[in-house]
Order: C-alpha cells, then structure tokens, then sequence
C-alpha cells in the first residue's frame, strides 16, 4: 500500500508579501484573461461515498518552546496518522528542531524523532514501514528547505532513525512510498553551477540520486511536491524555477517518472499578463486525471490561486473560483471529491491570511475558509492529505504573536 505527501506553498520573489494590502477576488469562472478548458466530466461511482463537509481544529500538543509548525501529513486508517515539521527550541526560539507527531484515533501526541531541523514530507508504505524527509536550511516557518544537507528518517513500528544515504548539499520537500523497497523524494541540491531539482530513490538497501533535467536558462530550481500515478510506474513531481528572460518570477516546472527517466512536461498557459508560477501540490487518481496547484503572479503583481488538470494530453489552467491567495497542497478521496488547501489575504491594510479549501465535486470548484483556533489572525495550511477514511488532514500553522503548529480535519 502507499501513501503520498504533497508539500506546501513556498514564497516567492514577485509574490505579494504579507505586508502588503490584500483582498478576497471570488468570481464564478477562472481568472480573466486565460483560456480554461472546460470541467472535467467524471462518471460518478454506482455507490458514491458522501464527502466530508465539516473541517474542525485538532488540538496539536505543545512543544516546550511556543513555537512550530507543521509541514506534511500521512494517513493510514482513521485510527493512525503522522504530521512532520519544525519546533524552534533555545532562548529566544532561534533554534529549529525536527517535529514528528501520531494520531491514534483520539488524540495527537509528539514522538521522538531525529535528525532535521525541518521535516517537510512524509509517506507511508505500512504502519511499520514510514519515512520522512527534510532539510537543514534554517528559514522562515512554513516554508520548505531550500539549502543544508537532506533528512531522511524512517519509522520501524518502534522507533524513528536517521536512514543512511541521506544527499549532502541538498534539501527534500517531499516524498512517496510505494512499496519497502521503492520510496522516491525529491527536492533541490545546490553546486557550483547554481541549484538544480534532486530526485532520489530508496531501492530497499540505499538511497541513490537519480537524473532529472533543469529547465533551460533556469538558474534556481525546486521541487516542492509529488505523486504516484495508481496502476502505473509513473510519478509526478511539481515545483519551480528562476530563468530568463524574468529572473524575478518564478516559472512552474512539471516533471514525469515514465519508469525510465524524468521528462519536463509542458507548462499550461498561464492567465494574460501573468508574469509567472509556482506549483505547490500534486494528486493522480489515473494516467488521465491529475491535479497541480500552487499560484500565480498576476498582472497587478499580485499572487492568485492556480489549478490545473492533466487529462492524458495537456494540462490546463481549468475554471475556479479566483482567490487572492496561494494554494499549498492538493489530495483527493476519488475523482468527484479533491480538496486543495492554501490562504487567502483579507482585510486591508491588516493583512490577516485565512486558510482555505476549495473542493472539486466532479463537476465545479468551490472554496470556503477553514476554522481558525481562538484568537488566531493568520492560519497557513501547509499540506493536505487523506485521513484513510474517507475524509482528510490538513497541518500547516497559525500566527498571533508567535507560530503555532495547526491541524485540520474533515470527517
């Protein structure tokens, strides 16, 4: 059996920051100036399961220090779950330490882990059989590594250790495992030659790098999340990249496992005027239906939310609603019941950011904020994932005075 992790939202140069004005954009149809492809049309299942509609705040345990956050989440089986991130520790919380925490049906509690400082994915090929990657860049909460040497960790069903082969100069944000002895992760190194996407796979006795190609001109290169095709040897892996002619912008990068090699896949086109993207999350239910997420620079400069759809041929910005914002993760119980988690930016000049979730029905995306906890102005869902029954998980972080580690769910 696996499981997979979709890995969060990451800021960007060109992006608006957090200080900036900001404002809720909800319309019908997909954002002006793009040509989208028409909804997908899925065949309902004779018998369809009723999608969860309720989201609720988990208590999260709390860490000795006040701040963490978490950045990626697994799902085994409505009684068994895993969230990895980051707790800053020391005086001052200046320093970050690696975050693993277990849900057991009722209630999450934190576990030993090594390694770190930040985790950033984790995916389970059993209950006794799970890993975690990360790296050691120390950088803003809810944001995944982007320098330091990788971490990898791995769960035996007693303990978590630090698993050998880890890559030097690099930093993973994501991973899926397939079977014990086929576990991808993928992320970026950096060389002399400037920051290239890494691609690395457990073969059941160690971690080995495998080739995928860098966009051409690109000077800086991530891959912030992936996915398995079911039925196939394929994968998916989604991030970003600086390349001219607009250094400033980040370009979206797709990136397909054939079985063989990676291949970059051509980007959709992008709304009119746009000046460029990043691409957060990634879900396959087939060879011919996947999901990307993540956001987009308008024209204004602003940063809006962007999915697209892969049918087999193309993929393609496809009509949602268009929310000022980012979309960090995406997951889905079956074809007529996806979920993408992000934040959208309210309330000028204040600059509260709510998280969100827009839900693929089979026919049309909608979206709705998620709860926040008490007094809470910002929430940042980081990832989404399903929670094995019939419903999902949601980690990521909150912010009053300090970072708070958040967990969502729907059941």
């Amino acid at each position: 059996m696996w499981r997979h992790i979709f890995r969060a939202s990451p800021w960007r140069r060109g992006a608006a920051s957090l200080t900036l004005g900001l404002a809720l954009l909800l319309a019908a149809c997909g954002p002006a100036g793009v040509t989208t492809k028409p909804a997908p049309t899925v065949a309902p299942t004779a018998t369809p399961s009723p999608p969860c509609t309720t989201w609720k705040v988990i208590p999260s345990p709390t860490t000795k220090y006040a701040q963490s956050t978490l950045m990626g989440v697994v799902g085994l089986s409505a009684t068994q779950a895993w969230a990895v991130g980051a707790t800053y520790i020391g005086e001052g919380n200046t320093t970050a330490a690696s975050l693993v925490e277990q849900w057991n049906g009722s209630a999450w509690s934190i576990v030993t882990s090594p390694g770190g400082p930040y985790l950033n994915g984790v995916a389970a090929v059993s209950a006794n059989d799970i890993w975690a990657v990360g790296g050691a860049s120390g950088r803003f909460p809810g944001i995944p590594s982007e320098g330091g040497s990788g971490t990898i960790i791995r769960w035996n069903g007693a303990q978590w250790s630090v698993a050998p082969g880890a890559p030097t100069s690099s930093a993973l944000n994501a991973v899926v495992a397939l079977a014990s002895d086929n576990v991808w992760a993928v992320g970026s190194t950096t060389s002399t030659s400037g920051t290239q996407p890494l691609a690395e796979r457990w073969n059941g006795s160690a971690w080995q790098a495998v080739a995928s190609p860098t966009p051409t001109g690109a000077t800086v290169t991530y891959l912030y999340a992936m996915a398995a095709v079911p039925g196939t040897s394929q994968l998916w892996a989604v991030g970003s990249s600086l390349k001219t002619p607009r250094v400033d912008y980040t370009q979206a990068l797709i990136e397909r496992w054939d079985g063989s090699s990676w291949q970059i896949v051509a980007n959709p086109a992008l709304p009119s005027g746009a000046f460029g993207a990043t691409l957060s999350g990634v879900v396959a239910l087939s060879a011919t239906d996947a999901w990307a997420v993540g956001n987009y620079t308008a024209s204004d400069h602003q940063q809006r939310t962007l999915i697209i759809h892969w049918d087999g041929a193309a993929w393609t910005v496809v009509s949602a609603p268009d929310v000022w914002g980012r979309l960090s993760g995406v997951a889905a119980v079956g074809a007529h019941d996806v979920r993408a988690v992000g934040d959208r930016f309210v309330d000028t000049p204040t600059t509260n950011n709510i998280g969100i979730v827009e839900r693929w029905d089979g026919a049309t995306w909608s979206v709705a904020d998620l709860p926040m906890p008490q007094g809470v102005t910002h929430t940042f869902p980081q990832a989404i994932a399903t929670d094995g029954a019939g419903g999902y998980w949601a980690p990521g972080y909150s912010f009053t005075s300090n970072f708070h580690s958040l967990i969502l769910r729907c059941s």
